[in-house]
Formats: structure tokens, sequence, C-alpha cells
């Protein structure tokens, strides 16, 4: 099948020695059924050890998922931080959290996207340190582990929905990489945002394409007012954010990372992560309410990336950390995803 993906995606390499396993502690790591019979047909010696360490997984997810003991570190993970069951067994019998993360698969009404989640930190150096904005590309993949695409609008009778979804995705990105000022960018997708909400509520596709070919040109209008200024914008919200932060157990797991990597200018790393995180979390939909309270939410988000990487003062390796936490909240804390959302 063809894929969507950002040009980056093809260079990224699994490597735990750089990271030092970061995703291999403090998660909740699943197992497909197809893997568990896997094990299950592998010598008692060889699949006991497996089937043993693993325990019943969470509604919704996998039927089973990796018992990471008292320690909160997967029992596989060898001294040298690469994984034992990939190096005696091969990557096929790796489950699916394993087998893709980074990874995100989507499949849009039979439109099918791949993304890099930047809260892994090889991804976001990736992203991050580029001298040419991110290029999305059409490439031929498999469609392994198909229980863990997520499906948007795949039933019959949602083609419209698809067809807008993929529409006012492929708008937001065009405008994000228009040839102006992150900041002027950033005010005509809130302004195209309000536009497109009421469109979708007359239910007029022809009109929602006509505002989606002007904005993506440059056309159209712009909000008043933006900033830089977190505060100003958004008065609380980085307190309010605390709460749910200072419970996430994923954010022990991570740490800077050693990199040698030239920092590109500020504009352009923002705009390559802003890109990329617009795709991976699949805005402006990806939140209840109107399209408008996305873009919001997506500006509050650029805002506190943009404070990330200025706190990090040019180090490298701290803004790769910083941007892998903020990532990390927004991609994977449901609760930090709604205090997002409800105060914006």
């Amino acid at each position: 099948m063809l894929c969507l993906e950002p040009d980056y995606l093809e260079k990224f390499i699994c490597d735990g020695q750089r990271c030092g396993a970061q995703c291999c502690r403090l998660w909740t790591v699943f197992v497909d059924g197809e893997t568990y019979e896997k094990y299950k047909g592998l010598p008692a010696a060889q699949g006991s050890e497996m089937l043993k360490r693993l325990v019943h997984g969470e509604e919704g997810q996998a039927p089973w998922a990796w018992d990471f003991g008292k320690e909160k570190i997967c029992h596989f993970l060898q001294e040298d931080f690469l994984c034992g069951i990939q190096r005696q067994h091969g990557e096929e019998y790796l489950g699916s959290t394993c087998a893709i993360y980074p990874r995100k698969p989507v499949d849009i009404g039979g439109s099918f996207q791949m993304s890099l989640s930047l809260s892994c930190p090889l991804a976001a150096e990736l992203a991050l340190f580029r001298d040419t904005p991110v290029e999305f590309k059409w490439r031929e993949r498999d469609a392994s582990r198909p229980s863990f695409w997520q499906e948007i609008a795949c039933q019959k009778g949602e083609e419209g929905v698809a067809a807008s979804c993929l529409l006012l995705q492929d708008t937001g990105l065009n405008i994000l990489q228009l040839k102006m000022p992150l900041l002027e960018k950033l005010s005509a997708l809130l302004a195209y945002l309000r536009e497109a909400d009421q469109a979708v509520e007359a239910g007029d596709f022809e009109k929602l394409l006509a505002l989606s070919d002007d904005y993506s040109h440059g056309g159209g209008e712009r909000e008043e007012g933006l900033s830089w200024e977190l505060d100003e914008h958004f008065p609380g919200l980085r307190e309010t954010l605390a709460v749910p932060e200072s419970r996430n157990q994923h954010l022990k797991a991570l740490h800077p990372i050693k990199t040698g990597e030239a920092l590109p200018p500020l504009e352009l790393m923002l705009e390559n992560i802003l890109v990329s995180e617009y795709f991976v979390e699949l805005f402006p939909c990806t939140l209840d309410g109107t399209l408008r309270h996305n873009g919001r939410a997506f500006l509050a988000l650029a805002l506190l990336y943009r404070e990330a990487i200025e706190r990090a003062q040019g180090n490298a390796s701290e803004i790769v950390y910083n941007i892998n936490r903020i990532s990390t909240l927004m991609g994977h804390d449901r609760e930090w995803q709604e205090t997002l959302s409800q105060n914006v």
C-alpha cells in the first residue's frame, strides 16, 4: 500500500544504545495475540520465559502486556540496551508496541499515513536538526500489525468525513510551510480554522475547498494580536498543566541524549516541530470541540515548544529532552491533553 510519511521517517533507526532504551521502562508495552501465539510455538525452554512475563492487557488495546516488575524495566532489556527477544528471535517476535513505536500508523478512510512521535529522542533529533523544511512523501509499505492501525472514518457512509479530515490536515500543513514569518502562519491557521468551522457547520464542502485553496497559497484573513507570550494568550496555563505533568511516570524515563548535531535557525526548527506535531497528532481534529478550538490548543503547543527551545539556551541535547517531554505529555497522557483542551 502507499503511505504518506514525513521524509525523515525513512532515516529512523531504533538504537537503544544511543537513547538508553527509554521506552523499555516505565511504559505499558502491549503484545498482540498473533505474537503471543508465536511465543507459544517456540521450544518450551524459550517460549516459557516470555509467556511467564506476560499479564493481561488493557481493554481496547491488546490482550497482553509485559510485566515490567517492581523495577518497571523490561525483563528482556540487556545490559547493552538492546532487546534480547529481537536479538535471539528477530523483529517478527516483538509485540506490536515494540515493533511500531515511535511510529504511528493511521488509516483515514483508506488513506494511509505513518508518522514518528517526537516523544522518542531519536525521532525528535531527525525532525529538529535539519536545514530544510520537512517534506511529505508517499512510500510503499506492508500493512503489518493491522490491529494497531488507528482507523478514522473507515466505515461505509463516512467518505465525506474522511475527505474533510484529509483536506483540513493538508491545508494546515500547507499554511505552516508558507514562506512567511511563523507567527503570521499561525495567525493564518487560526483564521482558516475559524472559517472552516462555518463551512463544516453548513455542510458546504465546496466552500471548504475554496477556503483551503486560498489559505494554502497565502491568502485569507489573519488572526489579530498574536504574540510569542504564552501568558498573554493563556494566563495560568503553564501552572495548570504542571499538575498532570507532576503525575506522569513516563517522564521519569526520559533523559538527555548526546547529540553533535548543529542547531538550525530557531524559526526553521520550530516550524519543523510544529509541522511534525500537526501531522502525528492529527490536528485539527484531535481534540473534542471545534476546529477553532483545536487551533487554539495548537497555538498553546507552539508557544510551549518555543519556550522549551529557548530554555535550553542553545544546548542541542537539552532541546531534544525538552521537546521529548512536551510530546510525551501531548501524545501519551490523556489527563494532560484534556487539561490543555479545557484551558485554551
